[in-house]
């Protein structure tokens, strides 16, 4: 870098060489380390309801394989399954009962109609027919005899199955209510079989979070609703956070560099492996938005030698172009519209318009305008530092304003 001094402000300005080179564009996001492979520990799915936390293993905690993690309270599994066994009870009762009350009424109804019959028969048989015998308001009388002991049979016939079918209804009533009362039954005796929840093998046990606080004793947990994870320590990635307006070209297969907090000067090579399809708050306070990203270690065996949790700062390489004109982001000036730098020639500055292809915090790439070992103002020499300090605050005010509106 240079310094030369401008015929139209007394103060320096700085000039670099332009020159032909790799244009690197990258991000830096910060995060965690975390197990590639985690085995999770949720609440029974074969329990439909929601439990209570009895015992709980502390955060961070060693187990080992069958050790009990979770423990339900019981009384409540308990209470459910005394309700439903006197529910069942009640149901058998209610069967027993119809079925008793359903018997004696078919045996009355029967005999009624039994009854009506033999009456008809009689009836049928002693009526008086021959007009020669018996008088016309016998042979009448007797007629509507037969008739009402004909219809008494079909209206005990018809009480008889109709009684039938309402016993068979309140026999069915009584089944679906100790069908019920069954159900109740399984559910709670499934729930005091699964009272303990075991550790599936060797590990580290990390509680799972609810709204930012690990799970405790007392809480109520509902079926496959997570309650720990053992992670798999043999092979970490890094979990980090893009910033979604720095997030242009991140894309997995991006190489990335990650540096370990507690390891200075280390740094590893690593690669997105995934990132999130929609960029999310981090802090529901805030509207900021970022890109989860997860950083795969190109050598495994560097990851597994690192520790759960650590964090990490990574630098992930967003875009690579080689053999262009770069200048730094300082020499390019917005005028009227127009993308410009200013050129040294014969020991003045000379405004160029510029074609401007790629962009970086740091650097420009220039298409066309400039050539290689071109010398180009750091800043626009036209104005002294204390303008452009100043148009800089003015800036930085009505932005100010504009957000506090």
């Amino acid at each position: 870098m240079l310094l030369a001094r401008c015929p139209l402000s007394a103060a320096p300005v700085s000039v670099a060489i332009v020159e032909r080179g790799r244009f690197v564009r990258e991000v830096f996001a910060l995060g965690e380390l975390q197990a590639v492979r985690t085995t999770a520990i949720v609440a029974p799915t074969d329990v439909p309801r929601s439990q209570t936390i009895a015992e709980l293993v502390a955060d961070g905690s060693r187990v080992e394989k069958g050790q009990p993690v979770v423990v339900f309270d019981a009384s409540s599994a308990a209470e459910q399954l005394a309700d439903g066994r006197a529910d069942r009870q009640t149901a058998e009762n209610k069967i027993s009962q119809t079925r008793a009350k359903g018997k004696k009424t078919r045996q009355d109804l029967t005999l009624d109609r039994q009854r009506a019959s033999e009456d008809l028969e009689r009836a049928e048989d002693v009526a008086p027919t021959e007009e020669g015998i018996f008088s016309r308001h016998q042979i009448i009388e007797s007629q509507v005899d037969r008739t009402l002991l004909d219809r008494k049979v079909a209206i005990a016939t018809r009480k008889l199955e109709t009684s039938a079918s309402l016993n068979q209804a309140d026999l069915s009533l009584g089944v679906i209510e100790r069908g019920k009362a069954d159900l109740k039954i399984r559910q709670a005796e499934a729930a005091l079989q699964s009272l303990r929840v075991v550790a599936p093998h060797d590990g580290l046990l990390l509680l799972a979070r609810r709204r930012g606080e690990v799970m405790s004793v007392g809480q109520e947990v509902y079926p496959g609703q997570k309650i720990a994870e053992i992670p798999d320590l043999s092979e970490l990635e890094a979990r980090v956070y893009v910033l979604e307006a720095d997030a242009g070209g991140l894309a997995a297969g991006r190489t990335a560099r990650v540096a370990v907090e507690g390891k200075p000067g280390s740094a590893y090579a690593a690669h997105v492996s995934r990132v999130d399809a929609l960029a999310k708050p981090r802090d529901r306070r805030s509207p900021v938005k970022y890109f989860e990203v997860l950083l795969a270690f190109d050598d495994k065996k560097q990851g597994a030698a690192l520790k759960l949790g650590q964090k990490v700062r990574a630098r992930i390489v967003l875009e690579e172009i080689d053999d262009v004109l770069t200048v730094p982001r300082g020499a390019l000036v917005d005028r009227d519209g127009r993308r410009m730098v200013y050129r040294m020639e014969g020991g003045r500055f000379h405004p160029v318009e510029v074609d401007v292809g790629a962009l970086s915090a740091g650097r420009v790439v220039i298409k066309s305008g400039l050539a290689s070992g071109d010398r180009v103002a750091l800043r626009d020499p036209t104005r002294s530092l204390a303008e452009i300090l100043r148009s800089r605050e003015g800036a930085a005010g009505a932005s100010g304003t504009e957000e506090n509106h």
